[in-house]
């Protein structure tokens, strides 16, 4: 809904020059990037974190090198944690159901992971990705009208599944920045992956990330393609990330 209000401000500009739909593209995702985190905080009711949220987050950002992001909780009912923001402003929103459901180590993993989103500058990545699928889009229904068909089987069948492959690549390379950073990470993060994905459930705090982990072998290990996933399998990643794991988890800060 942002971006068709920013498209139509952008199309209304009284200028006109070779390559302009390409502009207009490069326009709409910039101002679009620019505006999200205002757009990010109004949808998902962002409200301040307290000090002890904060200073977890603090902490785990030493270990990345990390400027501590604007931490915020976001009042909605699933529990999840996103990085967000521009090269202006960065934070981090964890939804409030998530802390019913992680313990503290689980909690310092899913950061660490969000973390590794930022210090990878994978926000800017998905904006480039993003131009650049749209604007061969653009660029191809523009000059070569004749070829509209092709031109939205390619788009549909191609360059959208392309932004998800590579979505799925920063999601893994997420995931290994966290656990490379510090392997005491990877049993914490499998576990909370397990209890968001697997057993969605509140009141699981008090589970510890082994009784989680004894719950691998139930998972179905199917490796099912999909061209428009956002985030690797939940057998793929645990598989990457057992290579890691450290049965003493305390972080050593």
């Amino acid at each position: 809904m942002t971006i068709a209000i920013i498209d139509v401000f952008v199309s209304l500009i009284p200028v006109n020059f070779p390559f302009f739909p390409i502009f207009q593209v490069f326009a709409i995702f910039a101002v679009w990037y620019l505006v999200s985190p205002l757009v990010m905080r109004l949808t998902f009711k962002m409200a301040p974190s307290d000090a002890g949220v904060e200073g977890l987050v603090s902490s785990v950002a030493k270990l990345f090198s990390l400027k501590t992001p604007k931490v915020l909780i976001a009042n909605v009912d699933f529990p999840n944690a996103f990085a967000f923001g521009n090269v202006l402003w960065r934070g981090m929103a964890i939804t409030r159901p998530i802390f019913d459901v992680l313990n503290r180590s689980e909690l310092e993993a899913v950061v660490a992971h969000e973390l590794s989103h930022l210090k990878n500058r994978d926000p800017e990545i998905l904006l480039l990705t993003l131009i650049a699928v749209n604007s061969v889009y653009v660029l191809l229904v523009t000059y070569f009208p004749g070829l509209y068909g092709l031109a939205f089987a390619l788009y549909f069948f191609v360059l959208f599944p392309l932004f998800f492959y590579v979505h799925r690549v920063l999601e893994k390379r997420a995931d290994l920045t966290a656990v490379r950073t510090s392997p005491y990470f990877a049993v914490p993060l499998e576990s909370s992956l397990i209890k968001i994905a697997v057993l969605r459930g509140r009141n699981l705090k008090e589970l510890s990330p082994l009784q989680a982990l004894s719950m691998k072998a139930s998972i179905d290990q199917g490796n099912y393609f999909s061209l428009f996933r956002t985030h690797p399998s939940l057998a793929e990643r645990l598989n990457y990330l057992s290579k890691y794991e450290v049965y003493n988890w305390t972080i050593p800060y």
